[in-house]
């Protein structure tokens, strides 16, 4: 089974994830709408699939603006993932689409873990 690392995090809010497994992957799908590529960071090392970001509110960014209603989080996330079992990490792959970041972790026999920084493609 997948968990949360332990620890604490700075994090101000929490995208929703699914994480599933089929024959040959695991499958982290997260929910990132308005994130784009350049600031999300995704890192792998020994079993921990990190993935790191930031949502911008351009609305308080670039003007003063009075909310009538806000149920968007914006700010910094991260998400911490124990994987159970080795996976290739020279070979996990990342895609951004419609909203949801899916990372593709392929499983391995027997292997020593190696670590990975991963680049998200976009459409």
């Amino acid at each position: 089974m997948v968990s949360l690392a332990a620890g604490s995090s700075s994090a101000e809010w929490v995208p929703n994830t699914d994480i599933y497994e089929n024959e040959h992957s695991f499958i982290v799908r997260m929910e990132i709408a308005g994130v784009t590529r350049d600031d999300v960071h995704i890192h792998f090392v020994g079993h921990t699939l990190v993935v790191k970001g930031r949502r911008i509110d351009h609305c308080r960014a670039t003007t003063r603006c009075r909310f009538h209603q806000m149920e968007v989080n914006y700010g910094v996330f991260e998400r911490r993932l124990v994987i159970p079992r080795t996976v290739d990490g020279e070979k996990i792959k990342a895609s951004c689409r419609n909203g949801f970041l899916r990372i593709e972790l392929p499983k391995v026999s027997k292997s020593t873990p190696v670590p990975a920084r991963i680049v998200v493609e976009h459409d």
